[in-house]
């Protein structure tokens, strides 16, 4: 989970110098308190960090590495539910800067919590591991703990980050607080998203507008946005039966200037991996790329000839005027504003 630390490491440093002050940090599910210690250890200007975990066992853990790295200057740590800890900072002069909510699982059980635990305009980053559920392996559970359906298809990823975000959308709408993307990512077993949190009715109501459907053609693999579920018909291309995902967010996942700014802070890591830096790269590139994705071999085997290179593909669709980039949800995807007749039109053209 390197990788993982990092991106959050840099993120955190973003967030920190926005605001240009020293930052309360929180990790209400610690473990072994390795992610808060790096929060304690990289960033600048840190007031403190609190770890809390509900196993004694974690605790004891966590404390040890605490006293081994020498931060017990830096670092308070409790012992009780999640919950209980976020509520404890919910009031005014207690609350927190950054929250960062990385279970093993789903997150929704502690989103209500950590949204009153957050100060106006406060840093939130959470993590769901159940990529069963938000793929569409489960959709029953996805229905019962997300509020929307999942789609089980070639860009599942994306629509398991868009569950999540909306999900949290809901959560932050009840309470009149509007939520902005920051960053995102799909990585390995996880998604992880990053997002400002503002106390304003107007605001969330404008996020609420960001709210749909994808509608899904399994035949043709034809793909369109709805905001209305009930406007949900058969493919306006081949005439098949039609699937629908949703509700989830369909506005842009990641914030190019944040992005911009992490990809800058990338030389202050002690350790720089290639793969951070593809991935910051690859999702700046597609900031500004339509909701869901596309994969060369998914649109191959249903015409039935071997795939060419994504890259032959997507310097094609740029040469005829469409939008067109990679995603870091699938090495083999990408992104375009091109509708599946034309792409597929484009690919029988290709010796």
């Amino acid at each position: 989970m390197s990788l993982n630390r990092d991106i959050s490491v840099l993120a955190a440093r973003c967030f920190q110098s926005h605001l240009q002050r020293s930052i309360r940090i929180a990790d209400p599910l610690t473990g072994s308190g390795i992610l808060g210690l790096r929060y304690a250890a990289e960033i600048n200007s840190m007031n403190s960090v609190f770890l809390n975990d509900i196993e004694p066992d974690a605790i004891l853990f966590a404390l040890y590495n605490i006293l081994n790295n020498n931060l017990q200057d830096k670092i308070d740590i409790q012992c009780m539910d999640a919950n209980i800890f976020l509520n404890l900072h919910s009031i005014p002069g207690k609350r927190l800067d950054l929250i960062d909510l990385d279970p093993y699982g789903s997150p929704v059980t502690y989103i209500d919590s950590a949204l009153r635990a957050l100060i106006n305009g406060g840093f939130l980053a959470m993590t769901a591991t159940d990529m069963a559920v938000l793929c569409g392996a489960k959709p029953r559970p996805c229905l019962r703990k997300y509020d929307g359906k999942p789609l089980r298809s070639e860009y599942s990823r994306e629509v398991a980050l868009r569950l999540l975000f909306g999900s949290l959308v809901k959560s932050a709408c009840k309470q009149d607080m509007a939520i902005t993307a920051k960053f995102s990512h799909s990585t390995d077993h996880y998604i992880r998203l990053f997002v400002n949190v503002n106390r304003s009715a107007t605001e969330a109501n404008n996020t609420l507008n960001e709210m749909g459907y994808i509608l899904h053609c399994f035949h043709c693999l034809n793909r369109v946005i709805l905001k209305d579920p009930e406007k949900r018909g058969r493919c306006s291309i081949c005439n098949s039966s039609t699937a629908l995902a949703g509700p989830l967010y369909l506005g842009k996942l990641t914030d190019s200037e944040f992005c911009l700014n992490m990809i800058a802070s990338t030389n202050s890591l002690t350790k720089k991996s290639n793969r951070l830096s593809k991935i910051l790269s690859l999702i700046k590139d597609e900031v500004e790329a339509p909701p869901t994705y596309y994969t060369v071999d998914s649109i191959c085997h249903r015409l039935h000839r071997a795939p060419p290179s994504p890259n032959q593909v997507i310097e094609d669709l740029k040469s005829q005027g469409y939008y067109a980039t990679k995603t870091h949800f699938d090495g083999g995807g990408f992104k375009t504003d091109a509708t599946i007749k034309e792409i597929t039109t484009l690919l029988n053209q290709l010796n």
